[in-house]
């Protein structure tokens, strides 16, 4: 599509009348763009981070499914009963936690 002839008069216009002024406001209001190598600090040390968490995580995961497994084998020695307690306990138990933790998350339908 051609532009009108209108268009390319007030396009002209206006570059008489205020290009000037617009290149000063760009010169003067130019944002600052940190180097390339910031961002990629920045990325790293959040890798770093998370990598630190998960690990954290998963010792602490280990170190309690060690003591409920320990747990678990001394008391099917000792007793059934207490074992099968310790079960409907630790069943509760995860099953309160994935409530909490996912329960909240709520299925919005879309208003028009």
């Amino acid at each position: 599509m051609k532009k009108l002839k209108e268009d390319t008069e007030d396009q002209q216009w206006f570059d008489n009348q205020l290009q000037e002024t617009l290149d000063r406001f760009d010169a003067i209001h130019v944002p600052h763009v940190p180097e390339l190598h910031r961002f990629e600090d920045m990325v790293d040390a959040h890798k770093q981070q998370l990598k630190r968490k998960l690990w954290k995580d998963l010792l602490l995961f280990w170190l309690i499914a060690c003591l409920i497994f320990g747990l678990m084998m001394w008391m099917i020695d000792r007793n059934w009963v207490w074992f099968a307690i310790l079960q409907a306990v630790i069943a509760a138990g995860g099953i309160g936690f994935v409530s909490i933790t996912f329960g909240r998350r709520k299925v919005r339908a879309w208003r028009s």
